[in-house]
């Protein structure tokens, strides 16, 4: 039987209605089942923390060439989203890392929404710069946020859409004028890492911390480009292209990260702490703490 066009139409979204909302429940049954229940480091509300595979293309699993048991720890760490706010386990481990950082008096915060509303950081200058999911809404209630996101085409410090952009490799903000720069999953999307570095070291004062994550994975032992921008602007791949997050679509990776990470930082004048490390095959969801020397 054919069914007709009209009524395709109208069933559809109730067909994809009825899947979304199975996977939701299998999500929920599956925290509960497997004792993944926290109180969130973001929002401070104890719950479900959500494991959601298709977040993770088979495709960027494949094109990566990841282990079975790497794809499920990029499934971890990308997902275990709070059921409330949303926060993935890479932007609860980072607000773990920011309280920790950046203690406070008294009685302690509950969780990052909370310490943003503390007096004790209400002077405290801290450049979010890209969106990260969870712990950018924990932050808002900060009164020296300055958060930035990147536009193409826009000029630096233009304002688009109510949102200021930044570009990492030629930030418009001044020389030492933060206390903290948080990034997540972007600095291999830079198409000049080591002016990205320079850049956060210079906008830091000293002593000043940069506190982020990026996409680390076992059997990678040195940093290497995978692509460089010509000069018509265009990206050129130096090795096999990867975007995230679906492998052939997405952002262009620019620099595989390696595990000699922590060279390029101390080269680039930072004392830097992996948090929540060593890496291993289980685990690739860690925290670095850098610090700007002098």
């Amino acid at each position: 039987m054919t069914v007709p066009m009209p009524l395709k139409r109208l069933l559809l979204p109730i067909w994809n209605g009825g899947h979304r909302l199975a996977w939701t429940a299998g999500e929920f049954a599956g925290a509960v089942l497997h004792g993944r229940l926290e109180r969130c480091a973001c929002c401070g509300r104890f719950g479900p923390m959500l494991r959601r595979p298709r977040a993770i293309p088979g495709k960027l699993v494949e094109m990566w060439g990841l282990s079975p048991r790497v794809a499920e720890a990029l499934i971890r760490k990308e997902t275990l989203d709070c059921a409330f706010c949303g926060a993935k386990l890479r932007a609860r481990r980072l607000a773990k890392v920011v309280m920790e950082t950046f203690p406070v008096e008294g009685s302690r915060p509950r969780s990052l929404r909370d310490w943003s509303r503390r007096q004790e950081v209400s002077s405290i200058p801290v450049a979010e710069i890209n969106l990260i999911e969870g712990l950018h809404e924990a932050l808002t209630p900060l009164p020296g946020l300055a958060f930035s996101d990147f536009f193409a085409g826009a000029k630096p410090g233009e304002i688009v859409s109510g949102v200021r952009h930044e570009d990492l490799t030629r930030l418009t903000y001044a020389d030492q004028s933060f206390d903290l720069v948080l990034t997540s999953e972007t600095l291999e999307h830079v198409p000049d890492l080591d002016a990205a570095l320079s850049e956060i070291r210079r906008v830091l004062v000293p002593g000043g911390w940069h506190l982020f994550t990026v996409p680390l994975v076992p059997g990678v032992p040195r940093t290497y480009p995978r692509m460089k921008i010509g000069s018509a602007g265009e990206p050129i791949p130096l090795a096999a292209p990867i975007f995230h997050p679906g492998g052939d679509q997405g952002y262009p990776v620019f620099t595989e990260i390696g595990a000699d990470l922590p060279e390029i930082l101390d080269r680039a004048g930072f004392d830097t702490e992996v948090r929540f490390g060593p890496m291993t095959e289980d685990d690739i969801g860690q925290v670095f703490a850098s610090r700007r020397r002098g």
